[in-house]
């Protein structure tokens, strides 16, 4: 037999076929970027752009972006806006001339202002009866109200420490109280009643752990959600009203004296 004569081929593929190997790497990611563009929705940017907005914004809250359909004309809207949010500043600055600041926290919601007092801002230990001292800063609140055709839902809060009292028996009825007597002042203010509502929460929904005196203090609480029923009143900062307002919101802190009262149980 005659031997084999060996090829002489060269080891490994020829060499157009790594350029046809990029080319068809190329393409695919060409059509990938294509497909990718075309689904984007926009529930996906309006959550992007509410992380941009989180990040720059001053207030401490749940942020999201007013719906992009509701824009109908933006210098229509963000003027009414600037008119909602001057009364902002306004409450802000009372509060500071009474020195009342740091027991109240200001916050912007996708549909409401969320105003969240201090119990003992508003009441005596133990008590329902609202302190005049405060009816300034409600009668700004209820200038907003009127103004912009809002609603408030107001709800009462207590720490976990019992209270029992033949007039409250329990936290639910002095929670419950508080809130029914807040709505009764603004509604007494000419705000119309089925503009109200009102709840009381006894100790069900603490904001951090009963665990210390400070603790329950930040837990008994008002909280005041101003609703406006107009989309176009939607309660967003733009991006001009962010450095007007910065120097007024305070952080959340607690008043001098919210240690008083732990044992009556509020």
């Amino acid at each position: 037999m005659e031997e084999e004569q060996s090829c002489n081929c060269e080891a490994g593929a020829p060499g157009w076929l790594a350029t046809f190997a990029d080319l068809m790497s190329l393409l695919l990611t060409f059509f990938i970027l294509i497909v990718s563009f075309s689904s984007i929705q926009q529930v996906e940017f309006q959550k992007a752009m509410g992380s941009l907005k989180g990040a720059l914004g001053i207030l401490k809250s749940k942020r999201a972006l007013m719906s992009l359909s509701t824009v109908k004309n933006p210098e229509i809207q963000f003027h009414k806006l600037s008119m909602v949010w001057e009364k902002v500043p306004e409450i802000m600055n009372l509060l500071k001339k009474m020195d009342m600041e740091d027991g109240v926290k200001v916050e912007s919601l996708p549909d409401a202002v969320k105003f969240t007092f201090d119990d003992n801002l508003l009441f005596d230990s133990g008590r329902a009866r609202l302190k005049p001292k405060l009816f300034p800063v409600l009668r700004k609140i209820v200038e907003m109200v009127k103004e912009f055709n809002g609603t408030i839902l107001i709800e009462g809060h207590t720490d976990n420490i019992p209270i029992r009292t033949p007039r409250y028996p329990s936290n639910w009825e002095l929670s419950a109280a508080r809130a029914i007597n807040v709505l009764h002042y603004f509604e007494n203010m000419g705000v119309k009643r089925e503009n109200l509502a009102c709840i009381g929460y006894a100790d069900t929904k603490p904001l951090v752990p009963n665990t210390t005196p400070e603790n329950r203090a930040k837990n008994r609480r008002v909280e005041l959600y101003v609703k406006f029923k107009d989309n176009e009143k939607i309660m967003r900062l733009n991006l001009n009203k962010i450095d007007q307002l910065q120097y007024m919101l305070p952080d959340s802190k607690s008043t001098k004296d919210s240690k008083t009262g732990e044992k009556n149980g509020r």
